[in-house]
């Protein structure tokens, strides 16, 4: 009897193998490297300004409006394909903890070459929030490598596209990148905030054309403006080096470097190389510039007129930085009340939700 119950056992174990086997070959040679739409559209700086292609999340009158960033949430296929619940319980608690008006990822929501099923089921989660989103893609969103996943940049966009919520614009096609677009908010009909959505991900620099197009979008928005460029905010996955000099004046002790909050630097804050990005975004009204990508660094600090947010990471699952001090995991909201701004960081304790 027993023989035969092993046997059984065995025969099972065999056919699970086959099938997970099956799984793997279907998953990586029929899937691997889906291109998804290719839809060209080239922006020239002499094309006219059409402010009803911008997308639009509304604000309440006299209401703060509240904007959670996740960062660096980074999902994997097969890592962490049994460990979905632990992202999502988190997601699900900074949601109802911040209750915000608007959801921004900045980049890396997945960062291997599986990626189809995260994302996948990231968008579905988003989607269940039944909150306006708004994704940029970061240095692993599709591929390791540039095009290197099973979901290229191109289906990545179309996944984006048809979520219910999201307010994702592929944007031009020769920009650098796909994935640059704006965002309005308007309060009582008015421009109150311009989100400027810059994929900087798989670059060193962000392209002069991005540059640009940033630039042609903040005169068309200022025609609608009364005149004046709206209050921007600017989310992009890499840092600037603006990011690197705020932090050693601040350190130096320059008290023209304000910090907002606490001051956490462990890792390097490379990112993009010096491109005139910021310069250009202090001249179109830019406020505040928020960014993810190297983990174990959370800060806000005021330079140059521009605060330079960098966003807490999202999910203890894929990387992050923890000592005997700071366990730095969470998400980073950024709330507008009249004119005032509040930044604040939202730390998850360690395995809170761990399953």
């Amino acid at each position: 009897m027993k023989k035969r119950v092993k046997k059984v056992i065995s025969i099972i174990g065999v056919i699970v193998a086959i099938v997970f086997a099956i799984t793997c070959g279907v998953y990586f040679v029929f899937l691997h490297r889906y291109s998804g739409k290719n839809i060209e559209y080239a922006w020239s700086m002499s094309d006219a300004f059409e402010i009803n292609q911008i997308g639009t999340v509304t604000k309440q009158k006299d209401k703060e409006f509240v904007i959670l960033n996740l960062a660096d949430v980074q999902m994997c296929d097969l890592e962490d394909f049994f460990h979905m619940r632990t992202i999502y319980n988190e997601l699900l608690y900074l949601v109802r903890e911040t209750k915000p008006d608007l959801i921004t990822l900045t980049g890396d929501q997945t960062w291997s070459n599986e990626n189809l099923i995260s994302l996948t089921t990231l968008i579905g989660w988003l989607d269940s929030f039944k909150i306006p989103y708004a994704p940029v893609f970061g240095n692993h969103d599709y591929g390791n490598e540039l095009n290197s996943a099973v979901a290229s940049e191109q289906f990545c966009c179309d996944l984006y596209e048809q979520g219910k919520y999201s307010l994702f614009k592929r944007g031009p096609s020769n920009l650098g990148s796909l994935g640059n677009y704006v965002v309005n908010i308007v309060e009582d009909g008015q421009i109150y905030k311009t989100l400027y959505m810059i994929n900087s991900g798989y670059e060193d620099t962000i392209s002069d054309e991005q540059i640009q197009w940033v630039k042609w979008n903040a005169e068309g928005i200022k025609s609608y403006n009364h005149g004046e460029y709206a209050d921007g905010v600017c989310f992009l996955h890499k840092p600037l080096p603006e990011y690197e000099l705020a932090f050693e004046n601040y350190i130096l002790g320059d008290n023209s470097v304000e910090a907002v909050g606490d001051v956490n630097v462990h890792y390097s804050l490379f990112g993009s190389q010096q491109n005139g990005f910021f310069e250009q975004a202090k001249n179109i009204g830019v406020t505040d510039i928020v960014c993810g990508h190297q983990h174990g660094n959370n800060f806000t600090l005021k330079y140059q007129g521009i605060r330079l947010t960098f966003a807490l990471k999202t999910g203890e699952l894929g990387g992050y930085y923890e000592d005997d001090k700071v366990y730095l995991n969470g998400a980073t909201t950024i709330a507008f009340n009249n004119n005032a701004t509040t930044i604040d960081s939202h730390f998850v304790e360690r395995n809170k939700f761990h399953i």
